[in-house]
């Protein structure tokens, strides 16, 4: 979250991305100090099922691996099956300031319901966001929670409580809930975008709301 040293894929999220290092910081110190701890779960992504690697038999550490279900099953009919079309190239790229085009990469494969717009400098991605985690983040004390009116039934904008960066965007349309995410430039590890990262993030997420709710 913090080194933002970003994969080619970018459905994850900044916040993943914490969530990753965190895993690996259990492993090392159950590695060493023998503890059989499990890495914390992804806030941003459902957790119906888990199942853990098998251990080694050189005694290195287990690592409880979350296994996403499926809630676009339980979502509006009426949402498009496929995430890459609620907005253009041009829409998302036009939101983003247009100095770069962001292209689709296709939906996720990795999570449920995911699209991610990314070019070498920025990426937006747009997520489907379960119950359980869109209540645990959005009630977390680490981020500040703005309200944003005019987007879906209810929204919130959440950045780092302690210096007002990385914004995402949490709303919810009907029975369902989603996030976006823009990162203007994934170099940067200040607040220095944020406003032109939640302005993308707001204005799309206008744009989505009928696409959404179907």
């Amino acid at each position: 979250m913090f080194s933002k040293v970003f994969p080619t894929a970018f459905s994850g999220g900044r916040r993943a991305l914490l969530v990753a290092g965190l895993a690996l910081a259990a492993a090392g110190c159950s590695s060493s100090g023998g503890s059989t701890d499990a890495a914390p779960p992804n806030p941003s992504a459902p957790a119906s099922a888990q199942t853990s690697a098998p251990a080694s038999p050189t005694g290195a550490a287990t690592i409880t691996v979350t296994v996403s279900g499926d809630p676009s099953a339980v979502g509006p009919a009426g949402r498009p099956a496929d995430p890459c079309t609620v907005w253009t190239n041009a829409q998302v790229s036009a939101a983003m300031g247009g100095g770069s085009q962001l292209l689709a990469e296709g939906p996720s494969t990795e999570r449920p319901w995911s699209c991610t717009w990314g070019s070498r400098r920025s990426y937006l991605s747009l997520r489907l966001v379960d119950d359980a985690a869109f209540a645990r983040t959005t009630s977390d004390p680490a981020f500040t929670s703005v309200p944003v009116a005019g987007v879906g039934d209810r929204a919130v904008l959440l950045t780092r409580a302690s210096d007002g960066s990385q914004p995402e965007l949490f709303f919810t349309v009907g029975t369902s809930h989603y996030a976006i995410e823009a990162v203007a430039d994934r170099s940067a590890t200040d607040a220095s975008n944020t406003p032109a990262e939640s302005a993308a993030e707001e204005a799309l997420g206008r744009q989505a709301g009928a696409k959404l709710r179907g």
